[in-house]
């Protein structure tokens, strides 16, 4: 029997719409089953920041950057490494130990044009990814030892700082400024928590620190024993100042410790966050970023990073050049031209 015109069509478009439903169950089986295959999962960056002894500035500094970092860039873990500061972390980076380094800037300087410590072997490679506090150089004496500046110290028992960190080079450099080394003075090697410790046992006289203030070895050490800050002279603080591009004349306030009374005058200098060049310029670039939208969050951390808010004071001046990672985010940003 032939079908009419009508018939042959209703008969189409029923087994059109068969074959229409088909074809959707098939895609929706294929989407959900697309939906169920458990996604690749990007791979996390693991790296290591050098720090310094836990009784100054920069393990503190270190810890505060990597929890910002940690919170805000999730495929990033940041681990802290330990050392006696920025000389290690300097040898750190060049041997691929660490990752990211906070490196006085002096240090990086003498590194970077391989002068004093690194004379024969300057790192070309280093890297800044920008300045991120300000250390200043602090001497306390108990007052029993009747020294009011630091040439006083001569023949005394001194802690200069651990071996090899940039508290003892600071320390040393200013030493001999005022007339006083190894061989007229008796120099140890201590950090700051055991300084601290050696003086209330009565084992040293005095001590320095290069750090952020307040230091908090020394603030606590004010609060346990009779001390007090040191001087240095005008004639001897501008000697150290002219013979060290990188240190700067500043002061530490009044009441900054228990019972200072009065402005100290004394050096600073920069402390920098550094890598090596090679480091991958996005992953550079991402660290920048978040540390720059992150200083308010950095100042909460740890009070020495408020310096950071200036951003002059980040990328101003550095010892060395930035991470093109980094000036491209500053660049980015209109921070630097």
């Amino acid at each position: 029997m032939s079908m009419t015109t009508a018939q042959y069509l209703r008969k189409s478009a029923a087994v059109f719409s068969i074959f229409a439903l088909m074809i959707t169950g098939c895609q929706s089986a294929n989407n959900s089953s697309s939906a169920n295959t458990p996604q690749k999962e990007q791979p996390i960056q693991v790296l290591t920041i050098g720090t310094a002894d836990s009784g100054g500035t920069m393990y503190p500094v270190g810890r505060a950057i990597s929890q910002v970092i940690n919170e805000k860039i999730p495929q990033m873990k940041i681990n802290i490494g330990a050392s006696n500061g920025s000389l290690t972390n300097i040898e750190g980076l060049r041997g691929g130990q660490i990752d990211l380094g906070l490196v006085s800037g002096d240090v990086a300087y003498c590194a970077y044009w391989g002068e004093e410590e690194f004379s024969g072997k300057p790192m070309k490679d280093l890297r800044a990814i920008g300045a991120v506090y300000f250390s200043q150089s602090n001497w306390i004496a108990k007052d029993t030892s009747n020294a009011v500046f630091v040439h006083d110290l001569l023949g005394k028992r001194v802690a200069v700082g651990p071996e090899s960190s940039t508290t003892e080079l600071s320390a040393r450099i200013a030493l001999q400024v005022v007339g006083i080394n190894s061989s007229n003075t008796k120099l140890v090697n201590y950090g700051l928590g055991a300084g601290s410790k050696a003086m209330l046992e009565g084992k040293i006289d005095a001590m320095h620190g290069l750090a952020g203030i307040p230091i908090k070895a020394m603030q606590d050490l004010f609060k346990s024993e009779s001390c007090h800050l040191l001087r240095y002279t005008d004639d001897e603080l501008k000697a150290i100042l002219d013979d060290n591009g990188q240190y700067l004349k500043t002061i530490i306030p009044a009441g900054t410790y228990s019972g200072q009374k009065e402005d100290v005058p004394t050096f600073g200098v920069k402390c920098v966050l550094c890598v090596n060049a090679d480091m991958d310029e996005e992953t550079v670039y991402n660290i920048t970023k978040i540390l720059r939208q992150s200083v308010e969050d950095l100042d909460e951390l740890h009070y020495s990073l408020d310096n950071m808010k200036d951003t002059d004071f980040v990328t101003k001046d550095l010892p060395v050049p930035l991470h093109p990672g980094a000036e491209r985010f500053y660049k980015e940003a209109g921070l630097i031209k």
